[in-house]
Formats: structure tokens, sequence, C-alpha cells
């Protein structure tokens, strides 16, 4: 049973390899979205309450799609409020946390709501699941612009379903998929939401004990009830550890209260700056990379999401 369930995770969890170049990811065209005119709804990212880092989330749409207005009938607010609850409690309960809850800084409007900002693209659902959803949203963000601070994360919720892959994420970009297996149970919606924001932070990082390809080397390494598996719970070779040069993720500057020696993931892995990481593993892989220009076979950790998933490092352009 227990080699079913972590069997069933890894299709869920694990991120195809993908590799497109910017040149086979068609334009987005501007479409009429007159029957998407609703109440409370937002097409623009509105302005910001804090110049701090923050995650930004998007509902996003294939043209095909059902509206079903997860944006402002209070079901991602919902899950996302909780998803941050579950947060503060798995680092409170951290025994390297001192006890103090931590949670993710998100994108708040002046009314106190989440900034959510409604997408619906040109593409058919089909075009956007054949390929990475994710970098085809970094091109329309290219496109189209007003997504392209570097101080924030662009957490999609894609109303749409992949079957059994639950969600996608690295670093600048990420998210679930809304209509998945599994996603209809608010359990599971929120434990993906976990699982995929952590991998916005760098989380499953070559430096850390028992990771390989962003995730543990078998789901049973972290424990089935952990985040970056299937479950809740945070354990010390994540959040906390004592590895010399190796980030860990209570020192994220996406989580409030901030650490007093903060790390950047879009600094690490977009604009490849270890800074003070200089674990042998790390230092190691990223001169790999940079020799070879792979920078996707050869990662440190999750991926960057801002930009084209080709083996070179092929920019979408900065963000600002």
């Amino acid at each position: 049973m227990r080699k079913l369930l972590i069997t069933f995770l890894f299709f869920i969890f694990v991120l195809p390899n993908y590799s497109f170049s910017k040149s086979k990811i068609d334009d987005f065209k501007k479409i009429d979205l007159s029957k998407d005119q609703k109440p409370g709804r937002f097409f623009e990212d509105q302005p910001d309450v804090t110049d701090e880092h923050q995650i930004h989330f998007i509902y996003l749409l294939p043209s095909d799609g059902e509206d079903r207005e997860l944006d402002i009938n209070g079901k991602m607010q919902d899950i996302l409020e909780k998803t941050n609850e579950a947060m503060f409690e798995s680092t409170k309960a951290n025994k390297g946390s001192g006890g103090i809850g931590k949670k993710y800084k998100y994108d708040y409007r002046k009314d106190g709501k989440l900034d959510i900002t409604f997408i619906r693209t040109s593409k058919k659902w089909k075009e956007l699941k054949d390929k990475s959803v994710n970098t085809q949203m970094g091109h329309y963000f290219l496109q189209f612009g007003g997504f392209n601070n570097k101080k924030k994360t662009y957490f999609l919720w894609t109303d749409a379903n992949k079957g059994n892959q639950s969600g996608d994420a690295g670093v600048g970009i990420g998210g679930v998929f809304a209509k998945s297996n599994r996603m209809s149970v608010d359990k599971n919606l929120i434990q993906t939401n976990l699982h995929e924001l952590l991998h916005t932070q760098l989380m499953g990082m070559i430096c850390m004990k028992g990771m390989k390809k962003i995730h543990y080397t078998s789901h049973y390494n972290g424990g089935d009830d952990h985040m970056l598996s299937g479950g809740y719970k945070l354990n010390k070779n994540l959040y906390t550890h004592d590895i010399e040069g190796c980030p860990q993720l209570i020192d994220s500057i996406y989580l409030t209260p901030t650490s007093k020696d903060p790390y950047s993931p879009y600094e690490i892995m977009c604009e490849r700056n270890l800074g003070k990481y200089t674990h042998p593993k790390l230092v190691k892989v990223m001169s790999k990379a940079e020799k070879k220009n792979k920078w996707y076979k050869h990662r440190i950790g999750p991926t960057c999401n801002w930009r084209n998933w080709t083996d070179k490092f092929d920019w979408f352009g900065p963000m600002n």
C-alpha cells in the first residue's frame, strides 16, 4: 500500500522534463473579454500596499475554459488564506523555529482582500497543456507586460484538469491546476498550494539532504506527511538545518516575520548569484551549467521560470 501511495504521489508532483525553445511558443492574441467583465474582478495587478517581496495570484483560464469565478466568489481567497494558516502552524511546530510561526507575504489590495488578477488567454487548453504553462505565461507576461516585478512571485490557479499533475512551479512563476485529480477536496488543494509554493522558494535544492531533482529521492525520505511529499509538515532538512552554505526556508525573503539575513530565490536562481551560499554541490553544478551553457539540465534546484525552458539559458526578458 505504501509503495502504491508513493508511486501515486510521484506522478502528481514530479515535474516533467520539458524543453521548448522560444521560437516554438506562439504569441498570444488579444481577445474579447466583455463576457468576463464581472463585479469585483481585476484584469491588472492593483496598486501595492507595500514595497516588500510578495506573492501575486492569478486566476488563469484558457480560451475554452469555464469561468467558475474562483477569483471573485471567495474560493481562492479562502483556500489561500487556509494555506497560509497551515504554513504558520507548520513553521511554528518546527523544532528549529523557536516556536515562531511564519506566513508567506501575499499581495493584498487596499481593501484587505487578496490581489487576484484574471487572465483568459487566446489559447485553448490543449495548446496550454501540450507545452509548459509556466513557460508560455512567461512569454505572455513579456508580450503584454504588467507582470515583471522581480520582487514578486506570480502564482497561477489554472482552472483546468491536467490529470494526476496537480501543480508545476519554479522560481518566479508557478501554480496549481484547479480541476486536476484530487483537487475537488479542499485539503488536497491546500496541500498542493503548500507544495508548489515551496518550489517557488527554491526548496528542493541539491545541497539539502536526500534531494534529487527538487524532490526527495523517495517520498519516504521526507515522510508521506511532509510538504515536499504529500502532506503538511516541514522537517529540519528543509525549514531549518545546519548545512553550511545552503539556503534554509526559514530565511526566505517571502516569509514574514522577515529573517535578519534573507535570501532571494530570484537572485540565486535567475540572476545566478549564489552570494554567501557556497556549498560545494551548488558551486560545482553552477560552474558546470555555466561552462556548458545548459542551465536547466544542470540546475541547483527548482528552475527559474522567468525564461524559456531550453537547454540554453535563453531569457524572455529581464524583470524590473
